[in-house]
């Protein structure tokens, strides 16, 4: 005892580790963090096999996202990190970067290619499966591109605007009409067209997406009356959940209380386009279209056209569909991630006149559920 007793340091070592590993096990598990606004890893199970496998499935390396996911105190230990990174001057933390006027960026420096390119092919099938259809696309480009002049210098993120030139430009030989969303919102990027603590476009954003999409679809785009906007405060995104900037600033939410005759998700009828008790919760984002849905139908007897629209989206979309009601008599939403059904017999029943893929870049880039298109 006497000799260890001269190692102090490493008395306290230990102590600290056996205090957080019995810590550990005495804090419940948690199947969802409200603060990053996702599902966390739980313990796997352990398996010879598993723990032969090297690879992401492994149990190695699955316990250890579990051991990320589950420490005990997560988010006052991600919250003091952003505390010590801004003291030292850092402008980053946990892939997030900040900009100015309180504005904060994803750090995206590279993006799957394989995926991509087999995502535009499945497009161009889709295309040759539905010659008949109307078929517009309009990609998103992440806030960064827009709002540039707000990013730190020397960030070395994708330059996503050829990217995107050339990907509608493609589709646009298989039928697609490209939607030139990027040049609209660079003409109002001084605006608050996106969140600043979110990924998303605002409402505002996506107004100018519609007025776009109006233009190429040959509707003339509604002016909602101020009676009929709503606004929420205390909004805070996903880029927050990663990085709890200590000085960050809420958002606002803003969205139009439109007239519709009925909404359907999955085939459960709903009260109106709105989830308004997800305003009571972190993700106020998740109100638009009840968050991300399967088959979602909204149906308006006054709308100004006797057309069917769909729209195949990522979640961009949520805040983007609801300003279509009032032109299109009946608007289906579809969310490949969680389709019940088959695609192409929803294109049959419904009576599709036009269709609209609507996908962020980075999405478009990433999405695994992609194949589901041809079926």
């Amino acid at each position: 005892m006497k000799k260890l007793l001269k190692y102090p340091v490493v008395i306290l070592l230990f102590g600290v580790i056996f205090f957080f590993f019995i810590l550990n096990l005495a804090t419940p598990s948690k199947g969802f963090s409200e603060m990053e606004n996702r599902y966390l890893s739980h313990m796997p199970d352990f398996s010879f096999k598993g723990i032969m496998d090297s690879s992401e499935k492994g149990f190695a390396q699955r316990f250890e996202k579990y051991a990320n996911d589950q420490f005990a105190m997560r988010d006052g230990w991600i919250a003091l990190k952003s505390r010590c990174e801004a003291l030292l001057g850092k402008i980053e933390n946990n892939g997030i970067i900040y900009g100015e006027d309180d504005y904060m960026f994803e750090k995206y420096r590279s993006y799957d290619e394989a995926r991509l390119e087999r995502n535009i092919s499945l497009l161009e099938t889709f295309a040759e499966m539905n010659a008949d259809i109307d078929k517009y696309v309009m990609i998103v480009p992440s806030s960064y591109c827009v709002m540039s002049d707000k990013l730190p210098q020397g960030t070395g993120n994708v330059d996503q605007f050829p990217l995107i030139d050339g990907i509608q430009n493609r589709l646009k030989d298989s039928g697609y009409t490209p939607v030139d969303v990027k040049t609209t919102l660079l003409e109002h990027s001084g605006e608050d067209i996106y969140y600043r603590t979110d990924h998303h476009w605002t409402t505002k954003g996506a107004m100018y997406g519609y007025q776009s999409f109006g233009e190429q679809a040959g509707f003339t785009p509604i002016v909602p009356d101020a009676s009929l906007e709503k606004t929420v405060e205390g909004f805070w995104g996903t880029y927050f959940s990663k990085a709890q900037k200590y000085n960050a600033v809420s958002d606002v939410i803003n969205y139009y209380d439109l007239p519709v005759d009925s909404v359907t998700i999955n085939g459960e009828a709903k009260d109106g386009i709105y989830d308004l008790a997800q305003l009571n919760m972190r993700d106020k984002y998740a109100m638009f279209l009840y968050a991300n849905n399967g088959i979602t139908v909204i149906e308006n007897g006054d709308a100004e056209l006797d057309k069917t629209v769909m729209v195949i989206k990522d979640s961009y979309a949520n805040c983007f569909t609801p300003l279509l009601t009032q032109n299109y008599n009946k608007v289906v939403v579809i969310d490949l991630r969680s389709l019940p059904t088959g695609l192409n017999q929803i294109i049959k029943e419904q009576g599709i006149d036009d269709l609209l893929i609507l996908y962020s870049f980075s999405n478009l880039a990433s999405d695994t559920n992609m194949p589901r298109i041809k079926y």
